[in-house]
């Protein structure tokens, strides 16, 4: 199944039961790397044989039970790979606890590091940059007369609907009749807008998109936005240039492209706000410290990170405060802290189990004016 963020959502609340661990699995397939089924079982063998050492490794200090359910874990991926198409995936998440019946697959667009962790809760890090430049988006595409309306949800694309309407055409001939038959044209042609804009409202309902496209001429589009229930005016990010009977895979390819200049947008959108913020002395935080501190003190609404920025850090192991650098108590509880290779990781991992937005720059300089890390808070 593709990746979807109410999906995520519910998994970030998921906590195994006490002792015992969820396996998060991620495998890179990417048909570069791994062409052909051979390649991506010898990597399959290869990042399992290295879990199973994991697993030994840490087995003593779990009690049977909860070794037994790793062992299950373990042994359903072997189940689980000889039936898996990979198709137009280019990497795989795997989620599980058998103790607990949690079993969850995500296919995955983009290519993703390879690795397995056993932890109390899924890791869901590894999603965090394909959710970010993956979000739900509506796309309507309309003339005069007929209406397409399309999704881009997480790697799926789905046509919802194609209705027409008759709608008498301009004319530019003189006589007793035309401004009628114009108004008449001008009516059908409103009330077609209408009903595109209704059955958008109600996809949104139903099918909750956060950025909407518009294809439509351009003499049209202003009209058309204008027309828009307010819920969903705001969402609009762009607009195309495709004839309504375009190929689905010519107007996809249009709105990706917007798509990918919103996403760009945002970014610098979000380090001027961060930068802004930070200066007031409000809500604002610039690099990991200040993040790490923000994210502990469950402020943070919108965390944004650059791809690849890895730290090590602390965490503590009785109230699950972050730290930057290695320490040997928690500053906050005076607990036993643990050694984390990378931090950020798991900054990204609390702010999704909190609830709050996370945003993955890809572009290598992107973030340099905060340091590779920074949010917005709530306050």
């Amino acid at each position: 199944m593709a990746v979807k963020t109410d999906e995520v959502r519910d998994l970030a609340g998921f906590e195994a039961p006490q002792g015992f661990l969820v396996t998060s699995f991620y495998m890179d397939v990417n048909a570069d790397e791994f062409p052909a089924p051979e390649h991506v079982m010898k990597a399959f063998d290869s990042l399992i044989h290295n879990a199973e050492d994991q697993r030994k490794g840490i087995e003593d200090a779990l009690s049977h039970d909860a070794a037994e359910s790793l062992r299950g874990d373990l042994a359903r991926l072997r189940e689980w790979v000889k039936d898996w198409d990979r198709q137009d995936a280019n990497g795989v998440a795997v989620f599980s606890c058998s103790t607990a019946g949690l079993w969850e697959v995500f296919s995955i667009p983009t290519a993703v590091q390879s690795r397995v962790s056993f932890e109390p809760r899924p890791q869901l890090a590894g999603l965090a940059a394909f959710l970010s430049h993956t979000k739900p988006t509506a796309v309507l595409v309309t003339d005069k007369q007929h209406a397409r309306i399309f999704t881009m949800k997480h790697g799926d694309v789905r046509e919802w609907t194609d209705f027409e309407d008759f709608v008498p055409h301009r004319t530019e001939k003189g006589g007793w009749s035309q401004n009628r038959y114009q108004r008449r044209s001008d009516h059908w042609k409103q009330h077609h807008i209408d009903k595109a804009d209704e059955l958008v409202l109600k996809l949104e309902q139903h099918y909750p998109f956060d950025w909407l496209i518009i294809g439509a001429e351009e003499q049209d589009r202003n009209e058309i936005t204008d027309r828009l229930h307010p819920y969903v005016k705001d969402r609009v990010i762009g607009y195309i240039n495709v004839n309504i009977d375009a190929p689905e895979a010519d107007t996809i390819e249009e709105a990706r492209r917007v798509r990918e200049e919103a996403e760009e947008h945002l970014i610098r959108d979000l380090v001027s706000r961060i930068e802004e913020y930070a200066g007031a002395g409000g809500r604002g935080t610039i690099g990991l410290k200040e993040t790490l501190g923000a994210i502990n003190e469950q402020k943070v609404h919108i965390l944004l990170v650059q791809q690849g920025f890895e730290q090590p850090g602390s965490r503590c192991t009785e109230c699950a405060m972050l730290y930057v650098g290695e320490l040997e108590t928690c500053p906050a509880c005076g607990g036993q802290v643990e050694h984390v290779d990378n931090i950020v990781d798991a900054a990204v991992q609390k702010s999704l189990e909190l609830g709050s937005s996370v945003e993955v720059a890809t572009d290598f300089e992107a973030l340099e004016p905060i340091q590779n890390i920074g949010s917005v808070m709530y306050y």
